[in-house]
């Protein structure tokens, strides 16, 4: 038993740890990163084993050569990708090849170690401990609050501190957090989202309010969740229903490791 809960402990030191990590390499970015196009064509650049050139990259991504080109100098200057010069004893100027840059190996690097730890790791108690060190890891503490809407307040800035875009709604019973961080480890480790609910759950319980997490919508538009409080003190006067049906959550995944993230729930 000792064993087992010094190697949860050990496992959830790491995965804290390198959440943090991770949050600050996506923090420096552009906000841009969102689009579409532009991850895509990290993506190809990323999975290749050799460097690419502007028309290879044009013919995966099927864009203009030209857009190619705008959004791998947008890649550059966020230090994501690097271009070298192809060595070719033709006429005429050599191409631009590129390829990831140190710190976006770095990125991998720590992406495939957080992968890896998560897999290996099956206790119920990982992700409320990996909540905590990834809060300490990145200084959030827990803070106290005088009203509810500060503890939201205390929430939603505490979030932007781990790495996330955060808006509130106007009654201040949701919070959106969009440029997730680990957007591209998800589909392959859902248990991260289990992490960042109890980190929520956390960071909410510290304040001393009756504010508490009721349930984390996980992409309902591509890199944006909602993570729904409950508080009593507020609710609306009256409901009218429409004609739509209720509402239902999708079913999660079958893999394994969604399954481990029930567990971890």
């Amino acid at each position: 038993m000792w064993y087992e809960c010094f190697m949860v402990a050990g496992s959830a030191e790491s995965i804290g740890r390198t959440l943090a990590r991770l949050s600050h390499f996506a923090s420096r970015g552009d906000s841009a990163d969102a689009d579409n196009s532009r991850d895509n064509i990290l993506r190809i650049v990323r999975e290749s084993e050799q460097r690419l050139s502007v028309e290879d990259i044009a013919k995966v991504a099927n864009l203009h050569v030209n857009t190619v080109r705008t959004h791998l100098e947008v890649l550059r200057a966020a230090g994501k990708v690097e271009r070298t010069r192809e060595l070719t004893a033709g006429r005429g100027r050599p191409k631009w090849l590129y390829s990831t840059a140190a710190e976006e190996d770095r990125y991998s690097q720590l992406a495939s170690d957080l992968s890896q730890t998560l897999s290996d790791s099956t206790d119920p108690a990982l992700a409320v401990q990996a909540a905590r060190r990834w809060r300490e890891s990145d200084r959030v503490a827990k803070e106290s609050a005088a009203t509810p809407d500060e503890a939201v307040t205390i929430a939603a800035r505490s979030l932007g501190r781990l790495g996330f875009e955060v808006d509130v709604s106007p009654v201040g019973d949701a919070i959106y957090l969009g440029r997730c961080p680990y957007a591209a480890l998800i589909a392959d480790n859902p248990v991260i989202c289990d992490i960042h609910a109890h980190a929520v759950e956390q960071i909410l319980a510290g304040t001393g309010q009756p504010v508490a997490l009721a349930s984390v919508d996980v992409f309902p538009r591509r890199g944006v969740c909602v993570a729904h409080l409950h508080r009593p003190d507020v609710g609306p006067q009256r409901v009218v229903a429409g004609s739509a049906p209720e509402r239902t959550v999708a079913a999660e995944p079958t893999n394994r490791k969604s399954k481990r993230s029930r567990r971890t729930a």
